[in-house]
C-alpha cells in the first residue's frame, strides 16, 4: 500500500478538498493508498514514509518523496495533467 501526504497551509480546508479528489482518483484507478492530511510544516515528519507528497502551496524544500502541486484541484485548471502525474508516480 502506498502512502500519500496531502498538505496545505493549515491542514484543513484546501487539503480536505484535494484529499477527496485524490481518493476518487485512486478508486477509479485501482490504487490502494493511505492518505495522510497535514500542514506543510508537518510534511517533513512523514517524508521517510511517503511515496508521494501533494501540496496546495509552493514547496521550496527538497523531500525524498516526489512532490506534486495539487492546486489544479482547487482551480480546475490542468486537473487531467495533474491526475496523470499522480497516477504515474504511484504506479511506477
Amino acid at each position: 500500500m502506498k502512502t500519500v501526504i496531502v498538505a496545505c497551509g493549515a491542514g484543513l480546508a484546501t487539503s480536505s478538498m484535494v484529499k477527496q479528489k485524490i481518493q476518487d482518483i485512486f478508486k477509479k484507478n485501482g490504487i490502494s493508498a493511505n492518505i495522510i492530511q497535514c500542514t506543510l510544516n508537518e510534511v517533513e515528519t512523514y517524508d521517510d514514509k511517503a511515496d508521494l507528497i501533494i501540496t496546495t502551496m509552493r514547496v521550496r524544500k527538497k523531500f525524498k518523496a516526489p512532490v506534486i502541486s495539487g492546486s489544479a484541484y482547487l482551480s480546475g485548471v490542468n486537473e487531467e495533467q495533474v491526475t496523470q502525474q499522480i497516477v504515474d508516480a504511484l504506479k511506477s
